[in-house]
């Protein structure tokens, strides 16, 4: 089957019509109508039932399957593309990694900046998407390996390599009015009180151990990022609640103080496709955070 067909598959479904989709890919629309029977009878059932006089396109249970597995050809296709002309060009290959927001800054800063120094011949293309988008991406083939905060959607799918668990802390000014004593660790009944920034990733976590605990946070706000979260408490507004390394270092004029719940960690996980092969750039990422971390 020309690979054509599937891209055009493709454009057909996102177009959502034969004619808006003729347009996109300039292609007439009798000889799209003509490659999706093609296809149909290729695969002997129907893909799409025609709506609406024929003006917009539904996806049949075997057109959203070819649909899925169209996406990952054609992504296949393109990475092979890519990955020839980085040769091509001195580059041993691309690293395509899905991320959650709130981790990629400090992902980079801890380990792909050791992994870049020692292979700088290779290049990179970070997505810093929620979990939905993680999901898709990967199972698209857009990206090989995604390093996430919370579990994926579609978890039977997916092989996790490395999982570990980060702790919640309290990031406090060392100016702020909230700070009291020199103790590493507090109490959740400690920020009852305490205006609150908290990370998207883990605030679900934190809302509902709160109210499992029948305490009543005074939020002050909730942010994409962890880098952003923190950022309140450095300029002495609020606390920042954000999951952290053991040995993380943060701005000076803060203070982290671990907060004593079992419940309140999340974990960190670097997960790939189950029983899909990982390019030779992937794997040599994986070997080597395995063989580091």
């Amino acid at each position: 089957m020309n690979i054509e067909y599937y891209r055009n598959f493709i454009a057909i479904v996102e177009a959502g019509s034969i004619s808006a989709a003729a347009k996109r890919v300039a292609v007439a629309q009798p000889a799209l109508s003509n490659q999706l029977k093609t296809l149909q009878k290729k695969f002997g059932t129907p893909l799409l039932n025609l709506k609406r006089g024929g003006h917009t396109v539904e996806l049949t249970e075997a057109g959203c399957i070819l649909y899925n597995k169209a996406k990952y050809i054609c992504s296949t296709e393109d990475n092979i593309i890519k990955e020839i002309a980085d040769c091509a060009g001195g580059f041993s290959g691309t690293l395509r990694l899905s991320l959650s927001p709130s981790m990629s800054i400090s992902f980079i800063k801890n380990y792909l900046s050791r992994f870049s120094r020692q292979y700088p011949q290779i290049n990179y293309e970070l997505y810093e998407v929620p979990i939905d988008e993680q999901t898709q991406q990967l199972l698209d083939g857009k990206t090989e390996i995604g390093i996430a905060n919370a579990p994926l959607l579609q978890i039977n799918r997916f092989e996790t390599i490395y999982r570990k668990r980060d702790r919640l802390i309290a990031l406090f000014h060392k100016d702020s009015p909230y700070l009291n004593g020199n103790k590493p660790h507090i109490l959740l009944d400690d920020l009852e009180d305490v205006p609150l920034c908290l990370s998207r990733g883990c605030s679900t976590l934190f809302l509902n151990t709160c109210s499992d605990s029948r305490l009543l946070p005074q939020v002050l706000s909730i942010n994409t990022t962890k880098l952003s979260t923190i950022a309140w408490a450095t300029q002495n507004i609020g606390v920042a609640i954000v999951p952290a390394e053991k040995y993380e270092l943060f701005d000076p004029c803060l203070v982290p103080k671990q907060i004593e719940d079992e419940r309140l960690f999340v974990e960190k996980t670097l997960s790939v496709v189950k029983g899909r092969p990982l390019s030779t750039v992937a794997k040599t990422f994986v070997n080597f955070f395995l063989e580091n971390f």
